[in-house]
């Protein structure tokens, strides 16, 4: 593929994309660390690009891979930068299931204890 071919512009962010459903494929195979490292190269690319939709799913996808692994304080700054980051992007649904992975984390680690 040329620089000036039809398409180009968006193999970065699908290439972004595809590294974030290799993630999240990886955490499904109870592969944690690659997965995380996949996660992490698309979440790099969402927010470096301002795409604040994708920065936030792959927030999520972090923070699910590190709940899997039984690691809640590390999820929990993850969802709550997903939930900042979708503040008001009539995201309602996303927003409602990032609250009940964050009502998994214990109340001491969410600073209510």
């Amino acid at each position: 593929m040329r620089p000036q071919d039809e398409g180009t512009a968006g193999v970065p962010r699908a290439r972004a994309l595809l590294e974030r459903h290799r993630g999240r494929a990886l955490r499904g195979l109870g592969r944690f660390e690659e997965s995380r490292d996949r996660l992490g190269a698309a979440l790099r690319y969402f927010r470096a690009n301002g795409d604040t939709y994708n920065t936030a799913r792959a927030l999520t996808d972090l923070a699910e891979t590190w709940l899997d692994a039984s690691d809640t304080a590390a999820a929990r700054p993850l969802i709550e930068a997903a939930i900042s980051t979708l503040s008001g992007q009539s995201a309602e649904y996303h927003v409602a299931h990032l609250r009940g992975m964050r009502e998994r984390c214990p109340a001491e680690e969410r600073g209510t204890g």
